[in-house]
């Protein structure tokens, strides 16, 4: 018989992963709290057939496993920014991009990137926190402020919190960032529709205990729990989850520290629907802000419709802080750049850190921690494997290029497991007749 593995989670990880052992002839099951599959991907559909992104949103042009999955499904990608055109800073009441920096303001940048440049030459990850960094470099005002704000925009998480040896990482080396046509959300339904009835949803696990070589997951169903036995299992769920859930596996202290103590941003996303652009760039392109929200662009540059939908970030602290107020806030930043905007006519959001199945939006780094945790994060527990965005290669964390990486580099792991001697029995005429 086909090895049997367990996948927990049926986010973009959890589903890639699922989908490769499928292919090569393994027994998968797929086990997802939530009633609906995505994780972190969710797109939200609004009126006048138009749609934006509560979570997962942008591909790169080097994001080349989520490019094969589009091709393979036969998804398309739409333009979404081209920089450094259509990246924004919104300081001091005046919006400008690269292009149009003063040449002392240019100067103060090239200075942060490079000395972040050589952070990540050097694999150095300072023992200290981003703000601190900065303050010890003594750079220019300018440069610090748009650190910190990328802190929030960029990472989900604060100045005050994230190690600079992480924060150096770029969020992006493409100049073209693209989005999925129909929603990052298609992707997700097309790899859940290979693998059909063996994804379960509303399924939480709430035990994972490996006994000799097999791996037994204890599960909570709408009937009461059950007992799921396997021969390997593959946890995909973020770090600050799993962390909840009792684990009785061979795991090393390094490791477990890993789990127990990776930090999580907090994020929210928030949609409005304007009933035509009032801006006067054809593409709204990104722009950070500071205040509540610090990025706003426009998911609908390429959709049909005279209706126009602007896509507002908030994240780390902020976030944290917007209780209920979230429409009335993304319309005072929007208002903040255009003085005249519309009234909106719809809005959708959803904060991150309150959904008990998520915790948070991506993993950051704290000081010093990058290189403290990174050679446990893709380690085996015995016959447990990890994935997850937090588990793929640092430049990809965050990206749903690296949940993608991350499931394929899990199933792979899988693959090369020895045959367990349950396994044997099951295979060998030997086994089977004595």
């Amino acid at each position: 018989m086909a090895h049997k593995t367990i996948v927990i989670g049926a986010g973009l990880a959890g589903l890639s992963a699922a989908y490769e052992l499928v292919k090569a002839g393994c027994d998968v099951r797929v086990f997802e709290a939530q009633e609906r599959v995505g994780g972190r991907v969710y797109t939200a559909q609004m009126s006048g057939e138009q749609y934006g992104e509560l979570g997962a949103e942008f591909v790169d042009d080097n994001h080349t496993a989520i490019k094969d999955y589009i091709t393979k499904f036969d998804l398309q990608l739409d333009l979404a920014c081209q920089f450094p055109d259509d990246l924004y800073w919104f300081i001091d009441g005046i919006l400008r991009n690269r292009n149009s920096l003063s040449p002392t303001q240019s100067i103060a940048l090239d200075s942060l990137y490079a000395q972040l440049q050589t952070l990540i030459e050097q694999q150095q990850d300072p023992p200290i926190t981003l703000d601190e960094w900065l303050e010890a470099k003594a750079f220019a005002p300018f440069a610090s402020r748009i650190a910190r704000l990328q802190a929030h925009s960029l990472f989900a998480t604060d100045a005050e919190t994230i190690g600079p040896g992480f924060f150096a990482y770029p969020g992006s080396d493409s100049n073209v960032i693209m989005r999925i046509r129909g929603g990052s959300s298609r992707l997700v339904d097309a790899l859940a529709k290979q693998l059909g009835k063996r994804v379960n949803t509303g399924n939480a696990v709430r035990r994972i205990q490996q006994i000799g070589n097999t791996v037994i997951v204890n599960v909570e169903t709408a009937s009461g729990f059950v007992e799921i036995v396997a021969d390997s299992a593959i946890a995909t769920i973020p770090w600050n989850v799993l962390r909840h859930i009792s684990l009785e596996i061979p795991i090393v202290e390094a490791q477990k520290e890993a789990i127990f103590n990776l930090p999580y941003g907090g994020a929210v996303k928030t949609l409005l629907q304007y009933p035509k652009s009032f801006w006067s760039q054809p593409n709204f392109g990104l722009v950070l802000l500071e205040g509540n929200y610090q990025a706003i662009w426009e998911p609908t540059f390429a959709q049909i419709g005279t209706t126009k939908i602007l896509s507002c970030f908030s994240g780390g602290t902020p976030s944290l802080n917007l209780a209920q107020s979230v429409r009335s806030l993304a319309e005072e930043a929007v208002r903040a750049i255009y003085p005249n905007a519309l009234d909106t006519i719809d809005c959708v959001s959803y904060d991150w850190s309150a959904d008990e199945w998520i915790r948070g939006a991506y993993c950051y780094f704290g000081p010093g921690d990058l290189n403290r945790f990174n050679p446990y994060l893709t380690l085996p527990a015995g016959r447990v494997l990890f994935a997850g965005e937090h588990t793929a290669p640092v430049e990809f964390r965050g990206y749903m290029e690296g949940a993608i990486r991350s499931g394929q580099r899990a199933a792979q792991q899988v693959l090369k497991l020895q045959p367990t001697e349950t396994e044997i029995e099951r295979s060998d005429p030997y086994f089977r007749n004595r």
